[in-house]
């Protein structure tokens, strides 16, 4: 029921993984202890807003919020066209991962990471730093550039669905048109490779972002919140 996170564990140092299901309470108990038996140090565990009860029962053993996200979808008819761009973004390379990991620093201080005392603000950065770094190297992802101003992933998840990962704009280009530029970049993409459903996540606590997706046509689809749990040693000894 706990899977290794073993990207998480091998950029941070301490094994990391993911709670994939919410079991009884009993059940709950035995997976945490079996866990720090096994050395684990945090889990992580995502589940659907409406679930209330799953989200009460993790909080018994220990688990706390560390993000609460609305996942957000629009459809790519055949009759969706992409409007014109006010900024042409260029397709990202190797060579512009400097860049960009200069770009992505700080840059997404609502998220999980930046609020979670688990991590410390600079591994904070160096998550995305890293994120962005592997985006450039996977070949289903692409991403988009608005030079020293802001990019987008592109990820194709199925034959029929796309996914944004992430969208960033640094503060100074933010209230430009950069952002719709580089959203209207990725649903072109996406729209050429066949995808006709494509899915982003943001912060539920982002209004700007909220409100920056519904006005380019998507429309909510979820909301999830995400848990934690710190594997402390007092958890051990009790083990």
């Amino acid at each position: 029921m706990i899977v290794e996170l073993k990207w998480d564990s091998e950029l941070f140092g301490r094994k990391i993984g993911r709670l994939t299901a919410v079991p009884s309470e009993e059940k709950l108990k035995g997976i945490v202890k079996q866990a720090v038996k096994e050395g684990y140090r945090y889990i992580t565990c995502r589940v659907v807003l409406k679930r209330v009860p799953n989200i009460q029962l993790l909080e018994t053993q220990g688990f706390y919020i560390t993000d609460i996200g609305a996942v957000w979808e629009t459809e790519l008819s055949s009759q969706f066209t992409v409007r014109s761009s006010q900024f042409t973004a260029r397709e990202a390379t190797i060579k512009d991962i400097p860049m960009l990991k200069s770009m992505v620093k700080g840059l997404f201080k609502d998220s999980r990471f930046y609020n979670d005392p688990f991590f410390t603000k600079k591994e904070a950065d160096k998550v995305y730093q890293a994120w962005i770094e592997n985006s450039l190297r996977e070949k289903t992802a692409k991403t988009f550039l608005i030079e020293d101003c802001g990019f987008i992933t592109c990820k194709i998840l199925s034959k029929n669905r796309g996914d944004i990962p992430h969208i960033g704009v640094i503060p100074k280009a933010q209230g430009k048109g950069i952002g719709t530029s580089l959203m209207h970049r990725a649903l072109k993409w996406f729209k050429e490779n066949g995808v006709n459903t494509a899915t982003v996540r943001t912060q539920a606590n982002n209004i700007t972002a909220m409100n920056f997706y519904n006005k380019l046509g998507f429309n909510v689809k979820y909301a999830d919140v995400t848990m934690g749990l710190i594997l402390s040693k007092e958890l051990k000894n009790k083990a």
